[in-house]
């Protein structure tokens, strides 16, 4: 029994399978052949992988878009309509100081002097032109709201472009 386990244990230490430097082990430079049924190359797991995401990522973008769309063009018009809101309110109260003023007689005064150029009884008033202008009487045009409404940044003009977004 003993001659025969030394043959085998000579036999195991002679096989392919053995690992030893120079005779194609783990120390071995050559490149071994895939073996049917094991896992993939890493080249091709390489490949695999980033196209699926990418697959994944696409067409989680092309669903979300049109939700993103429209929340984006409801918020803009929101801000566009609360800008809007705060130019009425500050030309509302603009108005109301101005009804205020006008309601006491030395606001009264003031309006008649300038806007129509009337003067008090016994006051001269004089007009110096220069040789090409013409006297005007300023008018106070009622002001368009949307404006004043401040310019967007261009990270907003792009987004503004790309969810379609107008004013």
């Amino acid at each position: 029994m003993a001659a025969s386990k030394s043959s085998q244990n000579g036999a195991r230490s002679r096989g392919h399978g053995s690992v030893r430097a120079g005779r194609g082990g783990a120390s071995s430079s050559r490149a071994r052949k895939p073996v049917p049924g094991k896992a993939p190359t890493p080249l091709r797991a390489t490949l695999i992988v980033p196209i699926v995401v990418m697959v994944v990522l696409v067409v989680a973008a092309w669903s979300y878009y049109p939700v993103a769309r429209l929340q984006y063009r409801e918020q803009r018009h929101k801000t566009s309509l609360q800008a809007e809101l705060d130019a009425l309110k500050d030309r509302n109260s603009g108005l109301r100081e101005q009804v205020a003023r006008l309601k006491t007689p030395e606001g009264v005064e003031e309006v008649a002097r300038e806007s129509l150029g009337m003067v008090k009884q016994g006051e001269n008033l004089y007009v110096v032109l220069d040789g090409d202008e013409t006297a005007t009487v300023p008018a106070t045009a009622p002001q368009n709201p949307r404006a004043s409404t401040p310019e967007p940044a261009s990270w907003q003009k792009v987004l503004d472009a790309v969810f379609g977004f107008e004013e």
